[in-house]
């Protein structure tokens, strides 16, 4: 099989860990089913991306952008998806709804007796990393570890479980930390920070979680100019183009944030770097003094054993 993920200029951990993690879950998945595409870890499971593809089988992908289509190609078969959310989304009954594949990282042998540092650890979304600000003097100032999420994976997984406390931006980052019974504090920077990634997977296993708000009067005033331009543009234009609507045969659930809009907020950054640098240490001393969530032990017990038995269900169909 070939494995299909986001492959994210730089690097992004979440996403590079399909390049191995499946060599561990699935290993003769090279071997069987040539002309079949495995959909791996991330939120990949958006209509154009079923498009080229003749046979899938989605092992534990999630939604999160994009239009998701109401139903799955015919030659689509899940195995599995990462939350309730996406699930629904896909027509999909409540028991195709296990968890994030990585919640298994925890159960592979190169993992085992890693070291606690006993760092509190940051881990901002990649996106947010890329903008230019400095993350090693805004973390020292505020007394915790930055972790790059465009580090190589394995490392920066064995840097996450052995901490006392990750501060994620990073839905990745909190799925690792919590899978080494590490506790997360989410943490919402980015004005596009996705709400519903996280929510498809911590309701599949059962948390309710809250987000620590970063920047926040900063942002509101970024998105009341942002929304007066939009509008401006519609008038304009005389047409409608909401960021989160039902369309035909399909669900959009974010925008994709294009090249000129990452440059527009990279020019905004660095205007007001400085303010924001010092905002953000405040912030992050806020957040550190937070008491983490932590799914509930048996919960993941349970979808960690899920996982190796829808695997092995498909392999054996496959090789079949």
């Amino acid at each position: 099989m070939k494995i299909f993920f986001c492959k994210v200029d730089g690097g992004n951990f979440g996403d590079d860990m399909n390049e191995w993690f499946w060599d561990e879950l699935f290993p003769d998945h090279l071997d069987i089913a040539p002309d079949t595409t495995l959909f791996g870890i991330g939120s990949i499971l958006w209509r154009q991306n079923f498009t080229g593809n003749d046979s899938v089988v989605v092992m534990g992908s999630g939604s999160g952008y994009g239009v998701v289509p109401s139903e799955v190609p015919n030659s689509t078969e899940i195995g599995f998806v990462r939350g309730p959310r996406t699930a629904s989304l896909l027509g999909l009954s409540r028991d195709h709804a296990i968890t994030d594949p990585a919640a298994m990282v925890s159960t592979f042998k190169r993992f085992q007796n890693i070291r606690p540092s006993g760092q509190i650890v940051f881990i901002p979304h990649v996106g947010t990393a890329k903008l230019p600000l400095n993350w090693d003097r805004i973390a020292e100032r505020a007394g915790v570890q930055y972790v790059s999420p465009a580090g190589d994976s394995e490392d920066v997984i064995r840097r996450l479980a052995g901490a006392k406390l990750v501060l994620a931006e990073s839905l990745h980052g909190a799925i690792i930390a919590d899978a080494f019974r590490v506790p997360f504090v989410p943490v919402s920077i980015s004005p596009t920070f996705n709400r519903h990634k996280w929510l498809d997977w911590s309701e599949s296993l059962e948390m309710d979680i809250d987000f620590e708000e970063f920047l926040f009067g900063m942002k509101q005033t970024r998105k009341r100019l942002s929304r007066v331009k939009k509008m401006l543009r519609r008038e304009k234009a005389k047409e409608v183009n909401p960021s989160a609507a039902s369309e035909s045969n399909g669900t959009r659930v974010a925008d994709v944030v294009t090249q000129d809009e990452k440059a527009q907020a990279r020019k905004w950054v660095s205007r007001l770097a400085p303010a924001i640098e010092m905002m953000l240490v405040r912030d992050l001393k806020r957040a550190a003094q937070c008491q983490g969530f932590l799914s509930d032990d048996r919960i993941l017990r349970t979808r960690q054993n899920q996982i190796t038995a829808r695997v092995t269900q498909i392999r054996d169909r496959l090789a079949a």
